[in-house]
């Protein structure tokens, strides 16, 4: 999984923090972003991400509308601190050939999320999420959240997901 056309995306490596109800972003990673300005600026902390949305305003019928398309392929997510999904792409808009990293979908000094990965569209619906950050490195138990959340988009309208995806088959069971 690239990071923008850099491709320095490092994953969970080093392993999930301990679970908890708020992820801060890991000390190293801040460490490393705090180097970089196209990534983060002593005045503002990370910059806020431009093609984040929020995946409830994102919804268009039966669609996740991305950028006036089906949204399509893996994109970053976080489930921030309000218990919203916000997912967007990791292409820096200071630098493209840079990283987008997972706290630029929140922005500012210390963006705290419940948890962080990749989430999966395919021809606009949803098809499935992991907790792929090396930033936030969430514990696997912090897609319980994020399954919460997509519940209840679930319940409300099953034509988002994916027929192939773990919540509609989860219905059919």
């Amino acid at each position: 999984m690239g990071s923008g056309s850099g491709g320095s995306y490092s994953g969970t490596n080093g392993g999930s923090q301990p679970y908890a109800d708020k992820y801060d972003v890991v000390q190293s990673m801040l460490n490393r972003d705090k180097k970089d300005s196209d990534i983060y600026s002593k005045d503002t902390g990370y910059f806020k991400n431009p093609s984040a949305v929020n995946l409830k305003d994102s919804i268009s019928g039966n669609y996740v509308v991305f950028e006036d398309n089906h949204a399509n392929g893996q994109m970053t997510y976080v489930l921030s601190e309000s218990g919203n999904i916000i997912f967007g792409k990791r292409c820096n808009p200071n630098d493209a050939r840079k990283r987008s990293p997972h706290p630029t979908l929140v922005g500012g000094k210390n963006p705290k999320v419940q948890c962080a990965g990749m989430i999966e569209f395919r021809n606009g619906k949803i098809f499935s999420v992991d907790t792929n950050s090396g930033h936030y490195r969430p514990d696997k138990k912090s897609l319980d959240k994020v399954d919460k959340a997509l519940k209840q988009l679930y319940d409300h309208n099953p034509r988002l997901f994916h027929r192939d995806s773990k919540w509609r088959k989860d219905q059919n069971e």
